[in-house]
């Protein structure tokens, strides 16, 4: 599904509308009705955009998903429904046993982990500086637990699953 701006969102981004937040005027400018909505919300999560921010701008009436000769206009529900599968492909992953791990456990996955999701990121160009820098900042196994469907989301299932068997010590 790719959106499009509408003359309403062009008007109100070009006249500053305060009903804009910084990240929805963002999320405006990206939209470009050839980006389908996973690619927006993979684009745009590194900086915390949500699926609240991208139904607003649909609820505003600023964007609308691009028509085809067979397609009619999707509406917000649908948008949700899209991004909270890719939402859900993202969930965090768990450990591959049912016991707590221990703090060496941890220690010593959160050093694979580290490297193969600085090689990662760091592959990403531009595109990935922000996800970067908050794996140069995860200072625990735990935090990079966080950050990793953020990065399965920027790079894909294929590459992400190196990150994957080393956060789950595989």
């Amino acid at each position: 599904m790719k959106y499009k701006k509408t003359e309403l969102g062009q008007r109100a981004f070009k006249e500053h509308s305060k009903d804009l937040t910084a990240k929805q005027r963002t999320t405006f400018i990206m939209v470009d009705g050839k980006k389908d909505v996973s690619e927006l919300y993979t684009l745009l999560s590194a900086i915390g955009v949500s699926s609240e921010d991208i139904n607003k701008l649909i609820d505003l009436g600023y964007i609308e998903e691009e028509t085809g000769p067979d397609k009619g206009v999707q509406t917000a529900p649908k948008l949700a429904q899209t991004v909270g599968v890719a939402l859900a492909s993202t969930a965090p992953i768990p450990a591959t046993s049912h016991e707590p791990l221990t703090a060496q456990v941890e220690q010593e996955r959160y050093q694979k982990a580290y490297l193969v999701a600085c090689k990662l990121t760091s592959s990403l160009g531009l595109r990935g500086f922000r996800m970067n820098m908050a794996v140069e900042g995860a200072g625990s196994y735990r935090d990079l637990l966080e950050i990793a469907p953020r990065i399965r989301e920027a790079v894909g299932d294929a590459k992400y699953i190196d990150l994957h068997k080393a956060l789950s010590g595989l």
